[in-house]
C-alpha cells in the first residue's frame, strides 16, 4: 500500500488561478455596466423647488421635456399621441416628469393634460430642493 508521502507530484503540482481571475473580471466588468445604467441618464435642468419631497422608491415610467420642447422617453422622441398609447400600454406604472427649466410651457401643458386624462392627475415632477 502506498502513503500519501509515497506519491511524486514534482515541480508541476500548482493550482491554475486563470479561470477565477477570468470569473472575477467578468463580474467586475458586469456590476460596473449596472451601476451605469442603473439610473436615466438625461440632459435636463431641473428647476428647484422649495417644496420637493423625497419619493420612495417606484416604478416609474419617467418622461424628460428637454428645453426645445420635445418629450423623449426611453431615449428617443415621442409626441403626445405615443405619449398616450405608452400610458396605456403600463397603467400600473406611475408617471414621472424631468422638465427642463426652460421648457416651453406649452410643452409641459401638453404632458400634464395626458397625464390629466390618463392617469387621473396623478404625476410627479422632479425638481432639485433649494
Amino acid at each position: 500500500m502506498k502513503q500519501f508521502s509515497d506519491f511524486n507530484f514534482g515541480d508541476d503540482a500548482h493550482i491554475d488561478l486563470t479561470p477565477l481571475i477570468d470569473v472575477i473580471f467578468m463580474l467586475v466588468i458586469f456590476f460596473i455596466l449596472t451601476m451605469s445604467f442603473a439610473k436615466p441618464i438625461l440632459e435636463v435642468a431641473l428647476p428647484r423647488s422649495e417644496a420637493g419631497q423625497a419619493v420612495k422608491k417606484q416604478d416609474f415610467l419617467v418622461v424628460a421635456l428637454h428645453k426645445d420642447g420635445s418629450i423623449v422617453y426611453d431615449n428617443r422622441i415621442i409626441d403626445k399621441e405615443e405619449l398616450k398609447l405608452i400610458l396605456d400600454s403600463e397603467p400600473e406604472k406611475a408617471l414621472n416628469i424631468y422638465a427642463d427649466m426652460q421648457t416651453p410651457f406649452q410643452s409641459f401643458v401638453d404632458v400634464v393634460d395626458v397625464a390629466k386624462i390618463k392617469r387621473d392627475g396623478r404625476f410627479s415632477i422632479t425638481t432639485k430642493k433649494e
